[in-house]
């Protein structure tokens, strides 16, 4: 079993990796995957908070990520902030785009899951929780050009 960060360790490495995001506009040398900046609002707090976080493109052009938090035994914070204000932001490279965070369920989540895992991941043995899919809607897949610039 592979040993999940702490909030503490979390934190660390993730003020590192958004700091270096937006000096190098979207570009990061950590982790080795491409990745976003998600803006979240508190459920508890009404803070805006920004996690860096990998992505795909689904077989829409639909941007999604994975609430996996390395397998922690509970969900990350961000997914409480989006299922409680699913309005978020988020940047991708240099350009940054107001969404609505979509918690897929089903079918559909199974589908999009399975494009990412095989079901063997370390985060997936260090749990027994579902990962969340989330699609981010009104945000471009890299490379298209979005209709209402």
């Amino acid at each position: 079993m592979t040993a999940v960060p702490s909030d503490d360790e979390f934190r660390t490495y993730n003020q590192g990796v958004i700091a270096e995001f937006r000096a190098n506009r979207g570009t990061v040398s950590r982790p080795p995957f491409p990745i976003l900046l998600l803006t979240t609002t508190g459920a508890r707090t009404g803070r805006r908070t920004t996690v860096p976080l990998g992505f795909r493109v689904d077989d829409r052009d639909r941007v999604f990520v994975v609430a996996s938090k390395a397998g922690a035994p509970r969900h990350p914070s961000w997914y409480h902030n989006l299922r409680a204000d699913p309005a978020v932001t988020v940047e991708l490279g240099a350009d940054a785009y107001p969404a609505r965070a979509v918690v897929l369920a089903g079918e559909e989540r199974d589908r999009l899951y399975r494009t990412v895992s095989d079901g063997t991941s370390p985060y997936e043995r260090n749990t027994d929780r579902i990962f969340p899919v989330i699609v981010l809607e009104g945000v471009p897949a890299p490379g298209q050009e979005q209709s209402n610039r």
